[in-house]
Parts: structure tokens; sequence; C-alpha cells
């Protein structure tokens, strides 16, 4: 890959960017992202043309289909969407180590374990927070969590992955199935807000969870999670006048910064993952 160090420093500043106006406003925009696909693809076409490497060209489509489907579903916000592109494009690899994996997983790693963390302290602290009862969603994280222990202990017993990765898979993804095992009430208590049709905004995550089954049947299976003008019109034809959406979500492109930082000086993280090294 031609100029590696040059599209490291486009891609630090670009996601140091976006981290800034994730934190302050919630949105990475336009004007940080675009330009970086934009240089993505010329390096991109320009490493393909050199090489003869279709990797250059698949990967990032890959990457783009990926995280539009999550888009789609209410998952992940558009911004999100076009700096995975953007990064793809600009440095899939590092010193022939795979930087945008190693990226994405510490930052996936990183965002787990902190916000699962913020939330269930400022669950607990709540004076008047829900009950927990056992409900099927806390018997099924319990299961989880032991089959994933099992898991990690095997990997790391056979050296398949090494003691210290495994701990550090492990302890997010145990905070995280704590989380998840109280994800409705959380959510109910932090991220839930109810709106009119006509206060929803473009790109409006819909809270699916918090509809009962007779909207959802009649809006359909195949409503998606992201809300758009064509969207508020169906709705509003339906004759639904309030829904459940998620705001205040918490930042994801400061976790974004923190991968690509970490994956400068440990690219090979994501091989080492099962090199047993």
């Amino acid at each position: 890959m031609l100029f590696e160090e040059l599209r490291f420093a486009i891609v630090l500043i670009g996601a140091l960017a976006a981290s800034y106006t994730d934190l302050k406003t919630g949105l990475i925009y336009d004007k940080i992202t675009y330009p970086m696909i934009a240089l993505g693809i010329i390096f991109s076409l320009t490493d393909f043309m050199i090489e003869k490497n279709p990797v250059y060209l698949i990967f990032p489509a890959a990457v783009f289909i990926l995280s539009y489907a999550l888009y789609f579903f209410g998952k992940l916000g558009g911004g999100d969407v076009k700096i995975f592109l953007g990064i793809a494009l600009l440095l899939p690899y590092y010193k022939g180590k795979p930087f945008f994996l190693s990226m994405l997983l510490m930052a996936a790693l990183a965002s787990v374990m902190a916000i699962s963390i913020f939330y269930l302290i400022k669950f607990f602290k709540m004076k008047k927070r829900p009950k927990i009862r056992l409900s099927k969603d806390v018997v099924e994280c319990l299961f989880l969590g032991i089959v994933l222990l099992l898991y990690f202990a095997i990997l790391s017993y056979l050296g398949i992955m090494e003691p210290l990765i495994a701990l550090l898979f492990f302890i997010p993804l145990l905070f995280a199935l704590i989380f998840l095992a109280l994800r409705k009430q959380i959510q109910g208590e932090f991220f839930l807000r109810w709106l009119s049709v006509d206060e929803l905004e473009e790109d409006e995550i819909i809270a699916k969870d918090f509809l009962d089954k007779e909207t959802l049947s009649r809006i359909g299976a195949t409503f998606k999670g992201i809300i758009t003008e064509k969207d508020k019109k169906k709705l509003k034809r339906l004759g639904i006048k309030r829904v459940p959406v998620y705001r205040d979500l918490p930042p994801f492109a400061p976790f974004i910064l923190l991968g690509t930082i970490i994956a400068y000086f440990w690219p090979d993280f994501f091989l080492r993952l099962f090199s047993g090294i």
C-alpha cells in the first residue's frame, strides 16, 4: 500500500474530528466523512491498479454492505457507516496487518465495556429504578455467560488463544451480558422518548421493542429501524400519532478514535486472537 503513514494521519484526523462532533452534537458530519471516502477511493483504486489485488475493492464494499445493514435496522448511525467506509478505503491494512479489523475490534470491546459499566452504575444508583425480575432475557444472558466462560477457558487451555486476550474478551462481554439482561429497563429509563410523528427527525431510531404487537403488525415486518420522510408519511397514513424512539445514545466515534490509536501500535491484534503466539 502506498503512503501508509499519510493515510493513517488522514484516518486519525478524521477520527479526532468525528469524536469532537459526536461528543458535542451526537452527529458525525458529512464534511468529515466524505473527504475521507473520496481520498480512500483514490488510494484504493491506485493500490488496485498497481498490485492487481481485488481485496482493495472487495473489502470496503463488504464493510459498507454490512454496516449499512446495521444502519437499516437501527443498530448503527449513518455517520458511523460513512466513517467505517472511509477508514476501510484509506487503511484496510497497515504494515501488512489487518488494521481496520483490529481497530474495529478494539473500538467494539472498549465501547461495550465503558457504556455497559457507565449505564449499569447509573441504573443501580437510581432510587426508584424498575424492579429486576427473572425474565427470559436474564435467563438467556446467564446461560450465554456460562457458555462464553467455558468457550474462552477451553481456547486458552488448548493454546488457541492467549489467556490475556481471552480475559480481554471475556470481561467486556460479561458486562455486556449484564447490560443486555437489563437492556429494556435501562433503555426505557435513559434513552426512550415518545414523540409525535411530526416531531420525528431524519434518521431517528425507532424503539421497536416498546411498540405493542398490534402497532408492529400494522406497520409491517419490513418497517426499518431508521425513520425517513417516507416512513413518517406511512405512519400518518396508518393513523399512528406517537412512536417510541431512542435519543441521547452514547457516541461511538470516541471509541473509533481509541481503536485507531491502539491499532496503530498493535495492527496485528485481530490476527493474534487465534494465533496462540
